[in-house]
């Protein structure tokens, strides 16, 4: 059973892989015709002017930003594309497989548009200040394109976060309990974490991922505590801290 269920899952890994890409490549070409709008959002909403240091850069800089913008724009496609894929191994019906994608996908951009247009133009004002009248920044098209599609992508998975613990206690590989017992060290774990990710070292821009990370943390505890007490329909002090 097992070395069926791996077989399985290899199986819609690989039909996952060559559609993913597939999408990704058709979204990316689509996205390039529009590289320049999305960057001049990005500059707009960073109040940033950025130089291209050498002939090829603008243009590889705008195949950079058409390709994250691809996947950006198919995450609908390739989170129904996993639920798809995986389904015949995944403990769960089809109903609460496609409510796990609808609400990976609000939460992943909502993690991007909140690094979008609250983050970044934060983080990046932060940065500039440190300019002087004789220090100036002179921001390549190519550094700025991948700091910025960096930082909305790490909010955006950031905000799987009750997703993905909700899963892991659906599959038996982490239980509600373990969490509470380790809040301390997860924590220190976001601290630490949104002190490495934001791009400034003051305490604010930290607190604006550690804040949502460690709300969406406890979210993701409960959610596993009600999933645990639906399955096992035990009393709800049993579940408790």
């Amino acid at each position: 059973m097992e070395r069926e269920t791996i077989r399985i899952a290899f199986i819609g890994g690989r039909r996952f892989l060559w559609k993913g890409l597939i999408a990704v490549f058709v979204a990316a070409a689509v996205n390039f015709a529009f590289a320049k709008q999305i960057l001049h959002f990005l500059l707009r909403t960073t109040n940033v002017k950025v130089y291209y240091l050498n002939l090829p850069e603008a243009f590889f800089s705008s195949v950079e930003l058409a390709l994250y913008a691809g996947i950006f724009t198919v995450i609908p496609v390739l989170f129904f594309l996993v639920w798809y894929e995986f389904q015949p191994v995944l403990p769960m019906s089809r109903r609460a497989g496609l409510a796990f994608v609808f609400f990976a996908i609000v939460l992943f951009y909502l993690g991007g548009v909140f690094c979008s247009l609250i983050v970044l133009p934060s983080g990046i004002a932060f940065l500039l200040s440190f300019g002087t009248d004789t220090i100036r920044p002179l921001i390549s098209i190519d550094r700025f394109v991948t700091f910025c599609t960096a930082m909305v992508f790490a909010f955006s998975i950031t905000f799987e976060i009750p997703i993905i613990l909700l899963l892991l206690g659906k599959t038996g590989i982490l239980h509600s309990r373990t969490l509470v017992k380790t809040r301390r060290f997860a924590v220190l774990f976001i601290a630490i974490g949104s002190a490495i990710i934001t791009p400034t070292p003051d305490v604010y821009n930290m607190m604006l991922l550690a804040l949502p990370t460690y709300i969406l943390f406890e979210i993701g505890i409960f959610l596993m505590k009600m999933s645990e007490r639906k399955k096992q329909n035990v009393p709800a002090e049993l579940l408790g801290e």
